[in-house]
């Protein structure tokens, strides 16, 4: 059987088999056979093809209608005078028979020669069925629609990972019927949304997506500048505040499919240009906007989905209503003691929240105002639990600038939030209509964004010149379309519902700038040093000499103790990511130290210290030696060090220090490990190491397009250490469960 990827002239490497094809094409043209035709008529697309050959008996009568179809080429199983092939539309397959007795042996060698598995061709025949009973289409005549230049992936082999189904999306909708099938939901999904609204009484309205203010949520916009009004822009946010402006014109039910951007962090749960379903509906408050969502949200699992119980990533999610209601400020209160309320100013919830010894990722906590705060905290310790769905509600003012505050508690909103597995699907409240309160609410906001806080939205004059000529009471809604996709089509990444996302080109990076970026290259001359008759090395700028010699197993005395290495962390370490892998090191090796009957505090320290001045050298070959040089003065013994530098080996050359002693590969294969897994905790929904399976650790391992810059070659240099790598790969996680690192 020739399968999908090999052309039915024979195998070959891509260049050889897009020559083959060329050829092919060549002669087409050379015989008069136009290869790229401008239409085909058909009478069935290839599921009624295939639909009507499964209601005849048997092989077709000789006075049967024909019928015309066309498809890709799939497969082709050529049986001596006989050729059986497969054809896929945007409906789905059907077999195909040329049979010699039926077209004629020149037919057949035709087909054998110019066609190759990925062409387009047209087929006329009869509907029958084989001796097997399969359905199938009896050709009596076939034409060439399009050549295919380029072999489809083998077997799907060819885009096993992520990044290029997303890149080469066009092979993944070819090659997989699973992805056919989620966007098509998709389509589904919006298709049904929007007859549900409109059979409310919403109106569709679309709103501007070049603003001169970034208004709606908080988030960091995308700039640009409108060059015939001379006037910096952003990309909306969000559409919110047009939106209200319409229910104040009199349109008191309206809904928008807006696209949106923001220029914030990728990860599988984030997307910076999405989809944001918003509505607003005049004189209901945020309890009839929760009543409304939950038969929504409902009408959409039973006739999209099918089922109120889906399944994602291995978890069971019940919508069975009627849905939990848990206010934020009990959430944050019962997960960490810390009572927002009782700390009115972002410098009091931030001395808090060090008090408490949580540690937030974020590089600018010292600027950043009192709601973002709250919604770290929030992110940190409590939406991690949520997976069936809840209404997280009374969100604190400074974090929904445009929510109407609470007549019982002023410091909260009439606001909530759907959370359903870990992730804020919809957002809705009761809005603000009060234009003294929301210019106070703005000016507070402008107030962080002066002091550092780029989320914090401005002042919009426009919005409030809106709201003084009088609002209606009003309650409001969005839901990230992408978000709600992927847990009901059990993905973990949100770009797996975009169709095309956005992707670095290939070949662009930062080390190739384009040519002519004389930024670029200035940057490059200010920072390449001066030329001297002696060349710069690592060797000549920082002695190793002490420690190239000084490997070995084990240490009985660090030479430090435990205060002194968490000092020079602290003083070294700032960024909360590094930090962050630091510690895991730091576990993985104490549990190797363990396995081993080593010194496990020594090792611990090892860990923890391992990339001290990685924060502040950039320079490859200078990183650890630094370092060095530090713990040096410190009293750190020589193998201690001669370990923390042997991870950098690579980048070493000329210095003598080598990964050689079973500590130098635990460090090694600890701090590369921590960093898969890491990466491997990011797509399931909890993003906890201590929910990953050893298996599928391992298979992220072998898999070398995921998380691609960990050095795997590092990880297994625990074979020296007599671990295979499932085993070691058992001990970090175990080790990392039992301690987790926040």
């Amino acid at each position: 059987m020739v399968e999908s990827g090999t052309p039915v002239g024979g195998g070959g490497g891509l260049d050889e088999q897009r020559a083959v094809r060329l050829a092919k094409l060549e002669a087409l043209k050379a015989e008069g056979t136009v290869p790229y035709a401008d239409r085909f008529a058909r009478t069935h697309d290839l599921v009624g093809v295939r639909q009507a050959a499964e209601a005849t008996d048997g092989t077709p009568a000789a006075d049967a209608p024909l019928v015309r179809t066309a498809g890709r080429v799939m497969t082709v199983r050529p049986f001596g005078r006989l050729v059986f092939l497969h054809l896929q539309d945007g409906s789905g397959r059907c077999q195909v028979a040329l049979d010699e007795k039926d077209v004629g042996a020149e037919v057949i060698e035709r087909f054998s020669r110019f066609v190759d598995l990925g062409d387009h061709i047209g087929v006329e025949g009869r509907v029958g069925r084989t001796k097997k009973g399969e359905p199938t289409l009896f050709a009596t005549s076939w034409t060439f629609l399009s050549k295919a230049l380029r072999p489809l992936p083998e077997k799907w082999k060819g885009l096993g990972d992520l990044e290029a189904r997303q890149r080469e999306r066009y092979l993944d909708l070819v090659s997989n019927p699973d992805t056919r099938a989620r966007f098509r939901l998709r389509t589904r999904f919006v298709r049904e949304m929007r007859r549900y609204l409109d059979d409310h009484g919403f109106e569709e309205v679309d709103t501007p997506v070049l603003q001169t203010k970034a208004s709606g949520a908080l988030a960091r916009p995308f700039h640009s500048h409108h060059n015939a009004l001379d006037l910096p822009v952003v990309l909306r946010i969000a559409p919110e505040t047009w939106l209200k402006q319409c229910v104040a014109g009199g349109l008191d039910r309206v809904y928008e499919i807006a696209r949106c951007f923001r220029n914030e962090g990728m990860d599988p749960s984030h997307l910076q240009d999405f989809t944001l379903v918003e509505w607003y509906a005049a004189y209901w408050d945020f309890r009839d906007n929760m009543a409304f969502t939950e038969s929504l949200v409902l009408h959409l699992l039973d006739e999209v989905v099918g089922s109120r119980v889906i399944e994602h990533g291995g978890r069971t999610i019940d919508f069975t209503p009627p849905w939990p209601v848990r206010p934020m400020r009990d959430l944050i209160r019962d997960d960490c003691g810390i009572d927002v309320e009782a700390h009115p100013t972002a410098d009091g919830l931030r001395a808090a929240i060090q008090a408490a010894k949580i540690r937030l990722e974020r590089d600018d906590l010292d600027v950043v105002g009192r709601g973002t705060l709250i919604d770290l905290l929030y992110k940190k310790v409590s939406r991690p639990k949520l997976i069936d769905p809840v209404f997280v509600t009374e969100h604190p003012i400074d974090l929904s600038p445009l929510a109407r505050r609470s007549d019982v508690a002023p410091l909260r909103t009439d606001r909530y939030q759907l959370v359903v597995n870990t992730w804020e699907v919809i957002n809705a409240y009761s809005e603000l209509v009060d234009p003294i309160d929301q210019r106070q609410r703005f000016e507070a906001q402008a107030s962080a964004r002066a002091g550092g806080d780029d989320e914090a939205l401005e002042v919009d004059e426009d919005y409030l010149r809106c709201m003084e000529h009088g609002m209606p009471p009003m309650s409001g809604w969005g839901m990230g379309l992408e978000r709600f996709l992927a847990l009901v089509t059990d993905q973990d990444n949100l770009r797996e519902v975009v169709l095309f996302p956005l992707m670095r080109p290939l070949g662009h990076g930062a080390e190739a700038a384009p040519e002519g970026d004389e930024g670029t290259a200035t940057r490059e001359a200010a920072a390449a040093p001066v030329e001297s008759a002696v060349p710069s090395s690592p060797a000549t700028s920082i002695d190793v000499s002490d420690i190239a010699g000084a490997a070995a197993d084990d240490v009985a005395d660090l030479g430090i103790d435990e205060s002194t290495a968490r000092a020079l962390f602290d003083e070294w370490v700032e960024t909360p990511s590094l930090r962050r892998q630091m510690e895991m090191t730091r576990v993985v090796m104490g549990a190797l130290a363990r396995h081993r009957g080593a010194n496990e505090l020594a090792w611990r320290m090892i860990g923890l210290l391992h990339n001290l001045d990685y924060d502040r050298e950039k320079d490859p070959q200078r990183h650890t030696l630094v370092a060095a040089e530090v713990l040096r003065d410190a009293g750190m013994h020589p193998a201690a060090i001669h370990a923390i530098c042997a991870h950098n080996d690579k980048n070493l050359e000329g210095t003598g220090i080598t990964c050689t002693s079973a500590l130098d590969h635990a460090l090694s294969a600890s701090e590369a490990v921590v960093g898969l897994l890491h990466a491997a905790a990011q797509v399931l929904p909890s993003k906890a190491v201590a929910d990953l399976k050893v298996k599928s650790a391992v298979k992220r391992h072998r898999d070398p397009k995921f998380a691609a810059t960990v050095e795997r070659d590092l990880i297994e240099r625990s074979a020296a250490l007599g671990l295979s790598l499932e085993a070691f790969y058992e001990l970090a996680i175990e080790a990392l469960k039992a301690e987790p690192v926040g």
